[in-house]
């Protein structure tokens, strides 16, 4: 199929994958529609906070979906978008707040935060879609005593555009570590944290109790990529209470398009350690420091597999610093629990000096 695929048009190829995920979106709001019950009665009081930039078709299917699913609060952020976004009169429940210039999604993500009213709150893109499973999870969390984060589990473009529904495998991985995988809602054990914390550091992963995020000041970095990282790991380092549900609550696009921050190449992609910094000041303790940087390594490889060849040296350069330097602290105890681990930190800081 790969050399066959050498040879089909481009357009041909964005045609198709179009089509697929129109489909996707098509069944998404079928199981919506087809669903036994509607949003229940009694769902966790939870706010949804949307970013968005120059991307008002996808926002309108986004509200025409969300609006449905019994959110106390619908909060849109446009983030300096070239035509202001204006809100259907039908989502006249939605606040709509405007960065005059673009800031970036984290900027946007804690603009949206500061006004959120609701104990609870979801962050979702603005291509991304929530399935029929959340309101059912929103209604299991109502029931329980107070907690900091629930993640549950997603599903990408990609993996539908394959016929398949579920976690992307690495992230599926992880979970099946920690113990996890299956369970509509459980409490996450201390001890798996760790393993847990290495799955993809998106932001629409997980329900956040509002005033956790306040109390420690956890939000996203103000970098034009990675800004996710930082509130993912400030999460789990800060979360006293930390629960799981595997229901599939969010699909999310993967698509072309250089203004996507996932297709990004240039040297922005360096700032990741900008992102960095915070985690490593809060001085995680040895089993998540171990975690980060193992985390930081699959990452780095990710990196280089999409950066403009021309940065790689000065990334290089970067990653042996933070690794030689930043986390110096750290060798040891990443020498004792995983020998392996610290046999590729001294072959970066080897071969990169």
């Amino acid at each position: 199929m790969s050399r066959l695929r050498r040879y089909i048009p481009r357009r041909v190829i964005r045609t198709v994958r179009n089509l697929q995920q129109r489909a996707q979106v098509r069944a998404i709001r079928r199981a919506h529609a087809q669903a036994k019950t509607a949003a229940p009665a009694a769902l966790l009081p939870t706010a949804l906070v949307i970013p968005v930039h120059n991307d008002a078709i996808r926002l309108a299917r986004l509200l025409d979906t969300a609006s449905a699913m019994g959110f106390a609060q619908i909060i849109v952020v446009d983030d300096g978008s070239d035509l202001p976004i204006v809100i259907d009169a039908d989502h006249a429940d939605v606040t709509l707040i405007r960065h005059d210039t673009p800031r970036g999604p984290g900027a946007a993500r804690t603009t949206g935060t500061a006004h959120v009213t609701a104990p609870y709150l979801i962050y979702l893109d603005s291509d991304d879609l929530p399935t029929a499973d959340l309101p059912p999870l929103l209604a299991d969390l109502a029931r329980q005593p107070a907690f900091d984060v629930c993640l549950y589990k997603h599903i990408d473009s990609h993996i539908a555009n394959s016929g398949h529904w579920g976690q992307p495998p690495a992230d599926e991985a992880h979970w099946s570590a920690a113990g996890v995988a299956i369970g509509a809602l459980q409490e996450a054990p201390r001890a798996v944290w760790p393993e847990l914390a290495q799955i993809a550091n998106y932001p629409w992963n997980k329900v956040y109790r509002t005033a956790f995020l306040r109390e420690h000041d956890i939000r996203c970095a103000d970098t034009p990529v990675h800004q996710d990282i930082t509130l993912h790991w400030l999460t789990f380092l800060h979360a006293q209470r930390l629960l799981t549900s595997d229901r599939t609550c969010v699909w999310h696009m993967i698509a072309d398009g250089a203004n996507r921050l996932t297709n990004r190449t240039g040297p922005e992609r360096l700032r990741v350690f900008e992102a960095l910094a915070p985690i490593v000041a809060a001085n995680p303790p040895p089993d998540m420091a171990v975690a980060l940087t193992r985390f930081v390594l699959t990452l780095s490889d990710w990196i280089r597999s999409v950066l403009d060849p021309v940065h790689l040296p000065a990334f290089e350069a970067a990653l042996t610093h933070w690794l030689k330097d930043t986390i110096a602290g750290w060798h040891t105890q990443i020498e004792a629990s995983d020998p392996a681990l610290m046999a590729q930190i001294t072959a970066q800081i080897t071969d990169h000096p």
